[in-house]
């Protein structure tokens, strides 16, 4: 539901990805991924992905081939807190700008 979900917001909302979302979404699926979509202020900052946990460590590996990194989380009643800021997310941003 979740891909299904993402592909119909990339068609309604102009803007939301690009060619170098679309391209981490593709590997993020070819390697495992259920689903996922581009989540945080505006639409943009972290790709949001679920997977089964037997195909995590595959999807991790190849996704950071691509330069990105895992930031693990958790439900938190009190809202979205960032607990890490490193300088490959300013690569990132980069990227996808």
């Amino acid at each position: 539901m979740l891909d299904r979900c993402w592909s119909e917001k990339k068609r309604l909302a102009r803007g939301i990805s690009n060619p170098q979302i679309d391209h981490w979404y593709e590997v993020a699926r070819r390697h495992g991924a259920l689903g996922g979509k581009v989540t945080g202020a505006g639409g943009g900052g972290f790709l949001l992905l679920i997977c089964p946990p037997e195909c995590q460590a595959v999807l991790t590996e190849a996704l950071e081939r691509e330069g990105l990194y895992r930031m693990d989380f958790h439900l938190e009643d009190a809202g979205a807190k960032v607990l890490r800021n490193s300088s490959s997310w300013a690569r990132m941003e980069a990227a996808v700008a």
